[in-house]
Parts: C-alpha cells; structure tokens; sequence
C-alpha cells in the first residue's frame, strides 16, 4: 500500500531549515554531500538545484501572506514496488520517481510549485526504501494562495502510486527487451575433456608419389620437352639470368656485357671462348 503524508505549518523560516534536511539529512551521506534538488514548476525549477536560491524563494513568497501555508509531503511506495526498485540501477530508480513527482503534481495539483528531493535509504526491515519528500510554496504558480482540500490529497495519493506503477512497468519493459537483444554467449568449459572439438576441414585430394622411378620418368619427359621446343630453352634461360639479377646484380651485369661483346667478336675468337669455358668447367677447381 503506498503511503502519501502531507504536513503544513506557517514559518518560513522552518521552511528553509526543511529544504536543507531533505537536501543533506540521509544515511551514507558524508563529508558535506547533499542530495540533488528538483524543482516543481518553472519558477523552482529555473534554479537548477541551488539551495540558496530556493530558500529565499520560499521566503520571499512567504511575504505578503497573514498565514502562509508550507505544504510538507512525504510519499512512500510499498514493499513490492520496493523489490522492484532493487532490480533498477541508481540512476534508473531516480528517473522513475523524478518523472512521477512531475506527472502527480501536473495532473492533481497543476499550478503548485516547491521543491522535492529523492531519498533511497532503507531502514530495519527494508533494504530499499526508495521515498520522496516535496516542500511546496505558499504561493501557486499564479500568486494566490494554497489551499488544498483533503480531497485533492486523496487525489494526489492516487495519482502517485498509478504514476510509480507506470514508470516501474516501463523500465522492466526496457530492460527485458534489451535482454532479448543482447544473449550472453555460452559458457566456456573448464575441464580438457568438456571442451568441444575444434571442427578440421576436410582433407585435400593430391597426387600421391608411389616410387622414384615414376619421379625421373616425370623430369625425362620435361628434359626432352624443352629441348624439342626452342621458346621453352629461351624462357628458361630468362628465369635463369632474372632470378641472377636479384641475387647479385653485378655478376649479371658483367655476364650481359661480356655476351654482347661476344657477339661482335670474329668467329675464330668465339670458338677459342667457347673451348676455354669448356676447359675451365671440366679441369679446373674454384676456389
């Protein structure tokens, strides 16, 4: 059962000392820090959260008035919604409740302005216990008075706890289809003996080698080939003297120079040449 309590007095002075309560009085807040202030209305919520500012607001609109009437609520969800706050992040819990304060206020009580903070600290029995305190002005948003009637209390109430259970609805929503989208991959396993075989293609279909006699077959038939064609020799003898250029560029260079020298020679010297080459192959050692 969610839970609406409304409170009034008429000193503005309390009133300021309430917006710094809602503002810094919290379980875990240490060190100075407050909780974020929001504003109801355009005038509260043009100071972005500024608790000077807010305080003299609520006094200056205190002036004027024999009797102002400060407007204190507290309002509270129940144990189910609680759960269910648990389930959402900080941030998510803090926009459900922010964009239920807004649509309560602008449906029940449309020209009220103030001021509300967010509180979510638990207490014995609820870890979670996500509530929201609200300071309104004495003034509506077009200068009259307040005056609200228990009636529009109840409404308030009611309007309340249909906005929470909407906004709670919506995010679950959110969250379920993002878990549809995004599926967590399986598990790896552990052991050596779990682990799934690693699928191997299928093996190629290649020419099997049976003996070396069918090897020297296979080079006789190339041998003879290229001797009965003279453009194979030719192309061969280019591999030969391209693959020489990249291995010692020089040595190529000074053959290519030497055969083109030979070929402007007179025969008899080509001859001579052609012996000496021969000779040095067979008889002679490199060193």
């Amino acid at each position: 059962m969610f839970f609406v309590e409304a409170r009034y007095h008429r000193s503005p002075e309390r009133a300021a000392g309430q917006v710094r309560y809602i503002a810094h009085r919290e379980e875990g807040l240490t060190d100075g820090r407050r909780r974020e202030l929001y504003g109801i209305g355009e005038h509260y919520r043009a100071f972005r959260g500024d608790e000077r500012a807010i305080r003299r607001a609520l006094r200056e609109d205190g002036r004027g008035l024999r009797n102002p009437v400060y407007l204190r609520f507290i309002l509270t969800v129940d144990n189910p919604a609680a759960e269910r706050f648990k389930r959402l992040d900080g941030h998510l819990s803090a926009r459900v409740l922010r964009d239920a304060i807004d649509k309560t206020f602008r449906g029940a009580l449309r020209e009220a302005q103030g001021v509300f903070a967010i509180h979510e600290h638990g207490g014995t029995d609820r870890p979670a216990h996500p509530h929201v305190h609200a300071l309104l002005s004495p003034r509506f948003q077009n200068r009259m008075p307040v005056h609200i009637s228990p009636a529009r209390i109840q409404r308030i109430k009611e309007r309340w706890e249909r906005e929470v259970l909407a906004g709670l609805q919506r995010q679950e929503c959110r969250l379920h289809r993002l878990r549809q989208l995004v599926r967590p991959l399986p598990a790896r396993p552990r052991d050596r003996d779990d682990r799934l075989p690693f699928p191997l293609l299928p093996p190629r279909p290649g020419t099997r080698r049976t003996s070396q006699l069918e090897l020297l077959t296979r080079a006789e038939r190339a041998v003879r080939l290229v001797r009965a064609s003279a453009w194979a020799a030719r192309g061969l003898r280019l591999a030969r003297r391209g693959s020489l250029w990249a291995r010692d560029p020089e040595k190529a260079a000074r053959r290519a120079t030497f055969r083109l020298a030979s070929r402007v020679m007179p025969a008899s010297i080509r001859e001579v040449l052609r012996l000496l080459r021969g000779a040095r192959t067979v008889g002679l050692r490199h060193r």
